[in-house]
């Protein structure tokens, strides 16, 4: 069975700081599986996403992702691999303002050849595909040619979701995507996000201070605080 991250003895350290903010042994998520990755401010999340992610590199260790040597490579042919392949839903969404709903969640198609094509072999073409996620992810088509500024926090994630999942990437990365959320939105955003992974065959994994996220996954980790962490 192939495996989406595959990691051993993996550490890495700040510069300037002592201890390592990253510290783990070995782990291996098979592909299309899911992963909850819990722990305390400080205990090296965002860090150990931004590894996973390929924009840092391991100070130790082995690290693949979609069995990938990302540490091997260069930081250019990390950025392409990043686009062709990763789905990311950042804590505050990161969507840009002066574009309509639509237009942020075509971007990753626009900028990797390769989701581009898979909309088309998906969908018949990048706006289908925009609109089939945006269904998929329960937001009103109305709302669809809106400024993003126009949307709720739970309408924003919604685009936010869309916007990775579109062009089928192998991989999709959430930071904390449910911390403005009340409960009710959570548990509803945690179905659709987790049913529409499994429907492109997408392995997850999902960062959260919030314990009680943790039944909606296959694996669970926990991350330890440290003292001297940088995150």
């Amino acid at each position: 069975m192939s495996t989406a991250v595959c990691w051993q003895a993996l550490s890495y350290r700040w510069p300037g700081i002592s201890r390592p903010t990253v510290e783990l042994t070995d782990l291996a998520l098979p592909q299309g599986e899911s992963l909850f990755i819990q722990g305390p401010s400080g205990s090296g999340k965002s860090t150990l996403l931004n590894l996973l992610a390929g924009v840092l590199v391991p100070s130790e260790g082995q690290l693949q992702v979609l069995e990938q040597p990302l540490s091997d490579w260069s930081g250019r042919r990390r950025d392409r691999f990043r686009a062709d392949h990763l789905g990311y839903i950042f804590q505050q969404f990161n969507l840009l303002p002066y574009l309509s709903v639509a237009a942020n969640v075509e971007l990753p198609a626009r900028l990797s050849k390769r989701r581009l094509q898979r909309t088309q072999d998906e969908h018949g073409g990048l706006n289908a595909a925009v609109e089939h996620w945006l269904r998929c992810l329960q937001l009103p088509e109305t709302l669809w040619h809106a400024p993003v500024s126009r949307l709720s926090v739970g309408q924003q994630q919604r685009v936010a979701a869309a916007r990775a999942l579109i062009g089928s990437p192998e991989l999709i990365i959430a930071d904390e995507p449910t911390s403005a959320l009340d409960e009710d939105n959570v548990d509803n955003f945690m179905q659709v996000l987790t049913e529409q992974c499994r429907s492109i065959q997408a392995s997850l994994i999902f960062v959260s201070h919030d314990r009680r996220l943790a039944h909606w996954f296959d694996h669970q980790l926990t991350l330890n605080a440290t003292a001297e962490e940088a995150e």
